[in-house]
């Protein structure tokens, strides 16, 4: 199955776009579209599925670290294999000691520029909040480098949400629950043309972007129709980052599970 590489394209489309002057005999429909439009930038771009699914997420991390705190992926790890195997650590820690989760994104060969196909990989990183009441940070990286050619071009795009909120209990002036306008959602650009270029699978990058910019600048925000799409493929990963979670939450319950029925099966006779 061929996978696209548009995830990983979704927040650098509009890149070169060029604002073009309002034609002064904009008709009815198009005044009224752009008001619209106005407004929209001016509220953010709210999304009651988006704090859901962080709240989903830091509900099934908080879980994790509940099991983590009774020893249960240690104590798996020591007794229910036939031989003891090698605890891994769920969480990694960046060059400032801050945890956080890797979780991976999709990876295969993509033909979006055809005839060159390139090869792409994804990946999130996932950091809580000190206590585990909230999501900290969310970063979505991907990679993609030529799979031919004498020119090796490696490009990395990175989505970073600095406050990914949950969906809470205060109200908006219409009674509504409020929601996290994600505004200062960060989009990162990196580019290179040699081939022992390597971006490192951390979080924290030891070069800055080549081009970076913010999802909805007030002075200069991303054409209407990307900030629309960068938010549709951002809730898109989401999903699978919380499908993801609750897998290894499950997995870890059943660890759990495991080693209650180990210690009570004995036998009577």
């Amino acid at each position: 199955m061929i996978l696209r590489f548009s995830i990983a394209l979704f927040f650098l489309l509009g890149i070169s776009a060029v604002y073009a002057e309002k034609p002064a005999s904009a008709t009815l429909k198009e005044r009224e579209t752009q008001k619209q439009i106005d407004l929209q930038r001016k509220n953010g771009f709210g999304d009651n599925e988006i704090d859901t699914l962080h709240a989903n997420i830091i509900g099934n991390l908080r879980k994790m670290k509940k099991l983590q705190d009774l020893g249960v992926d240690k104590t798996a790890a020591q007794y229910l294999a036939h031989t003891p195997e090698e605890h891994k650590e769920l969480y990694k820690k960046d060059k400032d000691g801050k945890p956080y989760l890797e979780i991976k994104l999709p990876q295969g060969q993509s033909y979006i520029d055809y005839p060159t196909v390139f090869l792409y990989d994804g990946i999130a990183y996932i950091y809580p909040k000190e206590d585990f009441s909230d999501l900290d940070k969310i970063i979505l990286t991907f990679r993609r480098v030529n799979a031919d050619g004498t020119i090796h071009v490696k490009e990395m795009r990175r989505l970073v949400n600095p406050t990914p909120k949950s969906e809470g209990t205060e109200k908006d002036e219409k009674g509504e629950a409020k929601l996290d306008t994600n505004s200062d959602i960060r989009l990162e650009y990196y580019r290179s043309l040699t081939s022992d270029t390597i971006w490192p699978n951390d979080p924290v990058q030891p070069s800055e972007p080549d081009i970076a910019m913010v999802l909805n600048d007030e002075k200069d925000p991303l054409p209407y129709d990307k900030q629309k799409h960068i938010m549709r493929s951002y809730k898109k990963m989401l999903r699978k980052i919380s499908k993801q979670t609750a897998f290894k939450l499950r997995n870890i319950e059943l660890d759990q599970k495991q080693m209650i029925t180990k210690i009570l099966d004995y036998n009577t006779n």
